[in-house]
């Protein structure tokens, strides 16, 4: 299989595992919300943890796609900078709530959920591309 295809594939899977991560990530918050160990005023935080999480994984993968075709050579480097990207848009949505809302209570819950969104997509990555770099050198 050459390494368009197999870029494109894996680009393709990164995608759906993390849209089934973050189904299931939604899923635990919006059943704890309703079974009442969560407040209901998680659900404005949810979604938009959610969303965030959605956009910026779709933003990553494509970027991602991309570079790993046209020049293999600077992956590290793609790493590096894409972590960092996502570092500094995850503090400026969290600053953005946080002008925006007045109440102390919820600016605690949304940055304790986004941060719980945001550590277990950051593992997810990790490993995955961790297990794809490893494979690809492997096979070549």
């Amino acid at each position: 299989m050459d390494l368009n295809k197999r870029i494109n594939i894996t680009s393709k899977r990164y995608f759906k595992y993390s849209l089934w991560l973050i189904a299931a990530l939604t899923l635990m918050c919006s059943a704890a919300i309703s079974i009442n160990l969560l407040d209901y005023s998680f659900i404005n935080a949810l979604a938009i943890s959610a969303l965030y999480t959605i956009i910026i994984n779709f933003v990553y993968v494509t970027s991602w796609s991309k570079i790993s075709k046209s020049s293999p050579n600077t992956m590290t480097r793609f790493y590096l900078a894409a972590s960092a990207l996502r570092l500094i848009s995850a503090a400026l949505v969290v600053t953005v709530y946080c002008l925006i809302s007045h109440d102390k209570d919820n600016i605690r819950d949304f940055a304790l959920l986004f941060m719980a969104f945001y550590i277990v997509m950051l593992v997810f990555d990790s490993v995955f591309f961790a297990r794809i770099e490893k494979s690809y050198t492997l096979k070549d």
